[in-house]
């Protein structure tokens, strides 16, 4: 039997075992920060999977890997998911109802559906012996703290782990199974504006932050409407840049006293081109830009297990060539399967590879099952057949990137 097939007729096999494990993993609340549960879950699975090692790193991910071969592939999904009020769902957004060919809950497109998808893709490429040639090793992370401060875990186990020298990184977050070769990158800048605190009755004697900020929060709408007719931006494949002013947070004793300080929060959308320095320069030139501390911000938290995450609010853009051997293979691969010509586009929201390829320059690509419009949204859901494709994307792509293939 042709490989291809034997992958296809294996997934349809475990179809109901796909599903029932997404309908499981559903039922653990894992908000970011409280991941612990499912990680536990996810390691017993991977050991019953048949993994060649699991582990758990310093910041709470759970990595398995499969084979020793000289070339490496990571396959990673985020664990985490925002939180979800019952009030808008049909059913209990932590069931994992099965219905109608779908599967509902909090995570069954972001990004636990992905997820379960690349952790069977790992069983069949070790049961079926699809890396007969040793050419791979195969790892698969089921990664924290995705939701808050994307890149941040992928960086921490290849920090922790240099001898995981990753070659191929593929993101499995849903694309509506498309090919997604980039996207823009995020960041989050606060302009803290610094004031002299009097009372209000005789405020002319004190210094308002809040005055001093307004001319720099309105030319922050002017220079998103500059972003968008730059010439980068209209050659770009990834759109324009985009900025926002989100929050106005305000240091005062009370509400008839001068703020002592007022901070700005910023959201900034990055295209290829965009630097850390030209973005803080570009805010620093804007109306009192230079009356105010501009930077990035610092995220701050403890993983479930009490590690405590710092990072940079600063993730870049990133896109991978369209003749890359990454991209080519993947074509391919979900040509073989499926007798069909894939879509390649580049992704709306950022993701991991904000790291891999944004930072660490590793060939990356996301593919995964779900709509992406139903990411954080009420009754999330997730097709079962979808699923199946996707884990045999995920199974079938080492196949087309071995060299002797």
């Amino acid at each position: 039997m042709d490989i291809s097939n034997k992958v296809q007729d294996y997934v349809d096999k475990n179809r109901e075992k796909i599903a029932n494990l997404l309908s499981e993993l559903i039922n653990f609340r894992s908000i970011t920060g409280q991941e612990g549960e499912v990680v536990n879950r996810v390691k017993k699975e991977m050991e019953a999977l048949g993994y060649d090692e699991v582990f758990t790193d310093a910041i709470g991910n759970v990595v398995g890997r499969i084979g020793s071969g000289s070339k490496t592939i990571l396959y990673d999904a985020h664990l985490d998911v925002v939180e979800a009020e019952k009030s808008g769902w049909e059913s209990d957004p932590f069931s994992g109802v099965i219905r109608e060919g779908k599967i509902f809950g909090r995570g069954a497109v972001d990004d636990k559906g992905p997820f379960v998808c690349i952790l069977f893709a790992g069983k069949i490429i070790k049961d079926l012996n699809l890396d007969a040639n040793n050419e791979f090793t195969i790892y698969v992370s089921g990664s924290v703290s995705e939701e808050e401060c994307e890149g941040l875990a992928l960086k921490s186990l290849l920090t922790e782990y240099p001898q995981i020298k990753t070659d191929y990184v593929i993101i499995a977050e849903p694309s509506e199974l498309n090919i997604c070769r980039g996207h823009r990158g995020r960041a989050q800048i606060e302009a803290i504006f610094p004031g002299e605190p009097v009372h209000a009755s005789i405020h002319e004697q004190g210094i308002n932050p809040i005055e001093i900020a307004l001319p720099f929060i309105g030319s922050v709408q002017q220079l998103d409407e500059e972003l968008k007719e730059r010439v980068e931006a209209k050659l770009s494949l990834l759109g324009h840049g985009d900025v926002v002013v989100t929050s106005i947070i305000c240091k005062n004793n009370s509400f008839n006293t001068l703020p002592s300080e007022t901070k700005v929060i910023i959201d900034r959308r990055m295209i290829i081109g965009d630097t850390e320095e030209t973005i803080l320069k570009e805010l620093e030139s804007l109306p009192n830009g230079d009356r105010a501390n501009i930077k990035y911000s610092e995220y701050k938290a403890a993983s479930y297990n009490g590690y405590q995450k710092v990072g940079k609010e600063y993730f870049p853009a990133c896109v991978l060539e369209e003749d890359h051997k990454l991209i080519e293979a993947a074509i391919r691969a979900y040509t073989e399967l499926f007798k069909d010509t894939p879509v390649v586009k580049m992704w709306g929201f950022s993701t991991n590879a904000t790291y891999t390829m944004g930072e660490a320059k590793v060939p990356s690509l996301g593919f995964g099952p779900g709509l992406e419009k139903l990411c954080h949204g009420n009754n999330e859901y997730v097709s079962i057949d979808d699923l199946l494709k996707a884990t045999k994307f995920y199974a079938y792509l080492p196949v087309v990137l071995s060299e002797k293939k």
